[in-house]
């Protein structure tokens, strides 16, 4: 599998319990801007593979020009990972995201699977190169829309996903590719506290990034009268594509569609279509295969 990563907190988890796993291979990382700019995603990334002893898996840097839309927000502090971990060296590695995408599939051909927990940047530049690609691949797990729920606090918060790059999201959307999309109405039912992080070396490094996040994101995320508690979006993302049978994951077919939202551009499940969108995880599973990767 090859994962796409704007590698800010959530997504520290998710390229963790991927690497850790013995049921699956991790054979690429592609950096793409969202959290934090490309380059410090790809360092970014970096780090946390080295965390968990895969220094071996490969790296490639997306664009270096974040869509006009971007800015740096706060919520994964001045770098991606918190503001809690040694500064990383400069990216000095390699890029071309969207080509090593269509590579990657061309290698691993009926076997490739994808997971996108960034803006869709890359892989919509991928298919934009080779409109041939979706037959390569098995399965497509995006982190992006808000599928079929719908609350006030999702429209308030809106997409970030889409948000950075709508044009992307929509070109993804009207393609072939067989897209699993897991919206944040879906991931957010898994909360992780403290005491899900184990005491380890990896289970230390995760809980110093997720601290900021953890302290100040409850609130904002819509969870009244708690403390230390964050949101799993990435992980999430990541186990439903490890183990879909494992992570009760619900789809349903249907087509995403960007629509426009007073938080900004979010896509939204539009009716019927080839693709599958999450519908419901069983969150206490999730969380227990979670902290295996947390430990």
């Amino acid at each position: 599998m090859l994962v796409d990563t704007d590698c800010g907190v959530d997504d520290a988890l998710a390229l963790a319990v991927l690497a850790k796993s013995a049921d699956l291979e991790l054979t690429q990382v592609t950096s793409t801007w969202g959290n934090c700019t490309a380059d410090e995603a790809a360092a970014n990334a970096q780090y946390v593979l080295s965390t968990v002893d895969a220094d071996q898996v490969p790296i490639v840097a997306g664009s270096s020009r974040p869509h006009p839309s971007w800015h740096r927000g706060t919520a994964h502090g001045p770098d991606g990972l918190g503001g809690s971990e040694p500064p990383r060296p400069p990216w000095a590695g390699p890029s071309g995201a969207a080509e090593a995408i269509v590579q990657f599939a061309l290698d691993h051909a009926g076997e490739a699977e994808l997971l996108c927990i960034g803006p869709l940047t890359n892989l919509s530049a991928a298919l934009g190169r080779a409109p041939w690609i979706p037959e390569l691949f098995r399965r497509v797990v995006i982190v992006a829309g808000h599928g079929v729920s719908d609350s006030e606090w999702l429209r308030q918060t809106g997409d970030t996903n889409t948000r950075h790059d709508p044009a992307a999201a929509q070109h993804v959307a009207d393609s072939s590719i067989p897209a699993i999309w897991v919206g944040i109405d879906v991931t957010r039912s898994v909360l992780l506290t403290e005491g899900d992080f184990g005491d380890g070396k990896v289970g230390r490094v995760l809980r110093r990034i997720h601290q900021d996040y953890g302290q100040k994101r409850a609130r904002a995320y819509g969870y009244a009268d708690m403390s230390w508690h964050v949101p799993a979006h990435d992980g999430v993302a990541a186990v439903c594509l490890a183990d879909e049978s494992a992570a009760g994951l619900v789809t349903a077919p249907g087509r995403m569609a960007v629509v426009d939202t007073e938080a900004g551009p979010t896509l939204r499940c539009g009716g019927s279509g080839n693709h599958r969108v999450a519908t419901g995880i069983d969150a206490a599973s999730v969380v227990s295969l979670l902290r295996r990767g947390a430990q």
